[in-house]
């Protein structure tokens, strides 16, 4: 019952994420979706896996024992370090946009992005 809940959860948050991403106009608002998105899919993953009586497969144990499959944690180490460096990298970004514009607001930026083609 745990992992149903922690799955709704993880929907609810990506829903939350995505809904922040394409309304807001702020972009370390955006970067905090993105990493709001990323949480839930980590939350989602771990709860698929989630069983209560579960034991690692290590090298011995009972032959009726019930396992658990450690891919799913491989991929939740993999996703975690892989977004770290993706919103590091982002936010580096975001301060190099907002030295030169001065505002962290998109629309403005792109507003002076498209006066800066035109001159």
């Amino acid at each position: 019952m745990e992992s149903i809940n922690g799955i709704i959860i993880a929907i609810v948050l990506f829903g939350i994420g995505i809904f922040a991403l394409i309304i807001r106009r702020d972009l370390v608002i955006k970067l905090l979706a993105l990493g709001l998105i990323n949480s839930s899919s980590v939350l989602f993953l771990v709860s698929l896996n989630a069983e209560g009586d579960g034991i690692a497969p290590i090298l011995y144990g009972p032959l009726a024992a019930n396992y658990v499959d450690p891919l799913p944690q491989a991929l939740v180490i993999s996703a975690i370090v892989i977004n770290l460096a993706l919103l590091a990298l982002a936010l580096v970004f975001v301060m190099l946009l907002v030295e030169r514009y001065h505002t962290t607001d998109s629309l403005r930026i792109a507003h002076e992005v498209e006066k800066e083609r035109q001159s």
